[in-house]
């Protein structure tokens, strides 16, 4: 039983196609050389021996085989009625009528014609098979190109730029999409009716039909594709015109779902970003309740003492007080830095891109860390580096976050040096301490910005973050940190 992909093959046997003006013209042209080939040899010009009388009705047919098998079974059909007529009225007789004598001469001629008409009937499926079985590989061939196209798109730009072409190929003819950014390929002009036509099929949502050809309307037949986007083609014309709607009809299908494809795609991505955003926001909050009481309670606890026993205590143990309240509050308002820088890596678009020179950028951070922190012991060993485009603040909070780890954790003097690679440049930070525990250097390793379990406060979590926001990352080996900046932005 034949299914609805057979009419990639046969045409429908009930209803007969236009006959091609060129195509009726080389099937009679068929028939007149025959003609005058059967005439010479009635005429006696060819010698009888070579052509008999008798094979007159078989170069008619050879010129309805060669019509069927050039033209397809209609233009056999055609040729063997031509036939039919030019061996009845020129050579039987009385010649030059269609009244036959002879009973026998009758008999004759109905064989001839339902011998041509079943040779044209052979033949002519033959080629119409031919004919569609290479239109069904070219539909399939631009189909398989279009889906490799499709599932390489990453945007649905892409993917309309891709389906164009091949939009093209099966319309034999221009191929445009209509979106609301405007109309691919850029520099297309679209006369008023096709414009109108693209406005009923947007608003409609149904496919608006190219007009007939003599018809005023629209020149291409719009698909609507999703919300505000439509793919349109040339009117479709030909015998292979139910074919190649079909292989349309599949074009638009499958980027209609490449489109949801990719829609999903960035759904799924904003929502698991949005995920990933609260998961980091609650564990940094709650990684920061201890770091965020301890110095809390020294306030608090100081200034309760100040307030209740501030007439009995000496001078030296009211100093002592105040130089508590001044540390933790300065304590706190570092870790309520940190969490606002941590928050604004996680929610800011791309950093904005200035020329810097990352050697005054560290020395500025050294320098800020002196203040900080007092008798902090910094060697700076800067090499000649070039300017790069980036965030300076952002290099510089980095860097700074980076040396004052170095200090509350580390050992002896911390070296602060900066080089060059071949795509970045480097800045790093060494001491002598003991190093970085496992847990922290699987934690730089991997993608998470969380604070590693069991770390304090959260200046690398910042660092790491700053490295990543940037381009860069950051690297522990050999007893330092290495903060790798890229060159090219």
């Amino acid at each position: 039983m034949a299914d609805k992909g057979d009419r990639f093959l046969t045409d429908d046997p009930g209803r007969m196609p236009p006959l091609p003006q060129g195509m009726a013209l080389a099937s009679t042209l068929a028939l007149v050389i025959g003609t005058g080939v059967c005439a010479r040899l009635a005429l006696g010009l060819l010698p009888a021996h070579l052509l008999p009388a008798e094979v007159l009705p078989l170069i008619f047919l050879v010129a309805v085989l060669l019509s069927a098998v050039a033209f397809g079974f209609w233009c056999g059909l055609f040729a063997a009625v031509l036939a039919f007529a030019a061996l009845n009225y020129l050579f039987t007789e009385p010649l030059y009528t269609f009244h036959i004598a002879e009973f026998g001469d009758l008999v004759a001629l109905i064989e001839f014609l339902l011998v041509a008409a079943l040779s044209g009937l052979l033949a002519g499926r033959l080629h119409d098979r031919a004919e569609a079985a290479r239109a069904r590989a070219e539909a399939l061939a631009v189909l398989g190109d279009l889906s490799a196209a499709l599932a390489a798109a990453q945007t649905p730009q892409e993917a309309l730029n891709a389906a164009l072409p091949p939009l093209g190929r099966l319309a034999q003819g221009l191929a445009v999409c209509v979106t609301p950014q405007g109309i691919l390929p850029p520099g297309t002009v679209l006369d008023a009716g096709t414009l109108a036509a693209a406005t009923r099929a947007l608003r409609s949502g149904q496919t608006q039909p190219a007009a007939a050809p003599g018809w005023q309307g629209s020149a291409l037949t719009f698909l609507p594709l999703a919300d505000g986007i439509l793919i349109g083609h040339a009117a479709i014309t030909g015998r292979e015109g139910p074919r190649r709607e079909l292989a349309i009809g599949a074009l638009t299908q499958q980027t209609r779902l490449a489109l949801q494809r990719l829609d999903f795609a960035a759904r799924a991505k904003t929502e698991r970003l949005r995920a990933e955003a609260e998961s980091a926001r609650s564990a940094v909050l709650a990684s920061l309740g201890h770091d965020l009481r301890t110095p809390l309670a020294t306030i608090l606890g100081a200034a309760s003492s100040l307030k209740e026993l501030d007439a009995q205590l000496p001078p030296e143990a009211r100093a002592d007080l105040l130089t508590a309240i001044e540390e933790e509050a300065a304590r706190l308002n570092a870790h309520v830095s940190n969490l606002m820088q941590l928050s604004r890596l996680e929610l800011v678009p791309p950093p904005r891109r200035d020329w810097v020179d990352v050697n005054d950028l560290v020395t500025a951070a050294a320098a800020r860390a002196r203040r900080a922190v007092q008798g902090a012991d910094l060697r700076l060993a800067l090499s000649d580096l070039p300017m790069i485009r980036s965030e300076g603040g952002l290099i510089e909070q980095a860097v700074f976050n980076l040396i004052d780890n170095a200090l509350a954790h580390g050992k002896g003097p911390v070296q602060i040096s900066t080089g060059e690679q071949a795509t970045a440049l480097v800045v790093t930070i060494a001491d002598e301490g003991p190093g970085l525990p496992a847990t922290l250097r699987d934690w730089l390793a991997g993608p998470d910005l969380r604070p590693a379990p069991g770390q304090s406060g959260l200046g690398l979590a910042v660092a790491k973050g700053i490295a990543r926001h940037l381009g860069g990352r950051l690297v522990w080996s050999t007893g330092a940190f290495t903060l790798e900046l890229a060159k090219d932005q």
